[in-house]
């Protein structure tokens, strides 16, 4: 980036920076409209009722299906499939549980506790909300957002204040956090800290048990957040596969905590080194994660995960 066009962004409110973000992802831009029904994919089941399925964990192990994603376009649109996942299999319990363990984890995190400007807002809440919409066609995120205190809040060091309202305002507040180092205020999200989000996002979806419970799921998931972590660095999706084979070694997750809950393997790598260390037919496919038939083959992994009888073709 140039110096003119680094400081026109440092001139840029942060209200017109989340408004510009918005504008230029239409995932951001379709959820700034409170259109629950909407669908512009043939694919999306628009007669169903929407799901707000609120039921506990279980034990019971559903045997895996390969769902593709469905598109609208660049916008990740809900389908009868995946609306019948969280229905029958995976409720807003089950993905409250894995986010409520993403970020107490995330809070314990130096890289990305930075970005978080208070522990105490229902964070985990809302994350699940917003996949449970996304996936299932529920209003339970737009009831949410409705609700939200829209108080602005200090950020930037206090020099700044922000109504934090939808992902859009959310990213932007991160940018801007007040627990930033004065020199990284503003700066957007790099890959090494995408890597680091999904890693520990996917420990977390390994811990609540919903890998075990539905392997259609946590296929899926990965593709989705494949798709959705594209708003943060243009990169990152081609890491998805290997962010979520990183919880699968217990060998990695004791060398971070070791290290002090950081990821010196990661942390300031430059894209060219960050893409020697995942499998070339990862970074080369420019179609994953959209394919809409299961992989023939198997990645090069060692994760016992694959052993249990499940495909996965969301590391594949």
């Amino acid at each position: 980036m140039t110096s003119s066009n680094s400081n026109s962004k440092n001139n840029m409110s942060i209200e017109e920076q989340a408004h510009n973000l918005r504008l230029a992802d239409g995932d951001l831009h379709a959820e700034a409209q409170y259109q629950p029904n909407a669908s512009t994919n043939s694919n999306h089941d628009n007669n169903s009722t929407p799901t707000t399925t609120t039921t506990t964990t279980t034990t019971r192990t559903y045997p895996y299906r390969f769902i593709p994603l469905c598109m609208g376009g660049n916008t990740h649109m809900v389908s009868t499939a995946s609306r019948a996942l969280l229905q029958q299999e995976v409720s807003l319990q089950d993905l409250q549980t894995m986010t409520e363990l993403f970020y107490e984890k995330a809070f314990q995190d130096p890289t990305l506790d930075q970005f978080i400007r208070a522990h105490e807002d229902p964070h985990g809440a809302r994350f699940a909300k917003w996949i449970h919409q996304k996936l299932s066609g529920s209003s339970v995120w737009d009831a949410d957002r409705r609700l939200r205190d829209k108080t602005p809040v200090l950020v930037a060091g206090g020099r700044h204040a922000i109504v934090v309202h939808d992902r859009s305002s959310a990213h932007a507040a991160a940018w801007h956090s007040p627990k930033r180092p004065r020199h990284s205020v503003g700066r957007h999200f790099q890959l090494d800290e995408c890597r680091v989000w999904m890693r520990l996002h996917f420990w977390a979806l390994r811990e609540s048990g919903l890998l075990q419970k539905s392997p259609t799921f946590a296929d899926y998931y990965v593709r989705f957040i494949g798709h959705f972590v594209r708003v943060y660095e243009r990169l990152a999706p081609a890491f998805a596969r290997d962010s979520f084979r990183w919880s699968a070694n217990a060998n990695n997750i004791r060398r971070y905590l070791k290290a002090g809950r950081r990821m010196k393997d990661v942390l300031g790598l430059s894209p060219t080194k960050a893409m020697k260390q995942i499998p070339m037919q990862e970074y080369q496919d420019p179609e994953w994660p959209y394919h809409q038939t299961p992989p023939t083959e198997n990645s090069e992994t060692d994760d016992d995960d694959e052993k249990n009888g499940a495909a996965t073709s969301a590391w594949a």
